[in-house]
Parts: structure tokens; sequence; C-alpha cells
């Protein structure tokens, strides 16, 4: 999968914006388990680095879940998941139809 989201990359028109940034930024205040998340802007990639009041791989996973209903484009959406230890490490890309994409590395710990 890893390579099948590199190559996606290069069919896309990666966008970083402010309205993407805020709409993550907004959806981590809402979520209780999230104790901070931290997102910066890299050459039109977002990292994400979200710190759980309790770490479990079960928290982990709902908070990805509710990251990727709320931020997902409608027309595509692909991640590839990294467990290590006590961090868990999402590559993360969603697309529109007219190819406009965003890619994040989510980082939850």
């Amino acid at each position: 999968m890893y390579k099948v989201i590199n190559e996606y990359l290069g069919k896309v028109n990666l966008q970083a914006n402010d309205t993407i940034y805020n709409k993550i930024n907004d959806w981590s205040k809402d979520i209780k388990e999230i104790q901070s998340c931290t997102v910066t802007v890299n050459f039109k990639r977002y990292i994400v680095d979200i710190r759980l009041k309790k770490f479990s791989i079960d928290e982990v996973k709902k908070v990805f879940d509710k990251f990727n209903e709320c931020i997902s484009y409608p027309y595509s959406s692909m991640y590839v998941r990294f467990n290590e230890g006590k961090c868990v490490r999402y590559r993360y890309m969603t697309s529109k139809e007219n190819k406009e994409a965003f890619y994040c590395d989510i980082v939850i710990s």
C-alpha cells in the first residue's frame, strides 16, 4: 500500500491551505480523547502529531476513524498504518474527483 500511495501522490495536485489546516485543528478540539494536537505543514504535506490522554490501540483506532470521517474527501481516501510500540503512525491521503488532494503523516501516541 505504501507504494500505491506514493504512486498516487504523483498523479494528484497536493494542496496545503488554511481551510484544511483549520479543519484539522477544529476537529482535534472536539475529540475528548485528545490531550494535544499539533499540525505543521512541510512541502505541501501535513504532519499531525496527536497525544492521547490514555494511549491504547483501541483509542488510536477510534481517533483515526473520527479523523477519516471528518476530514476525508468523498472521491478517494487511503492510508497505511504502522504500529511502533507506544506510537502509531499513519500515512494518509485523500483526494477530490478533480485530483485536488492532501496528504498527512499522522503520529498518535
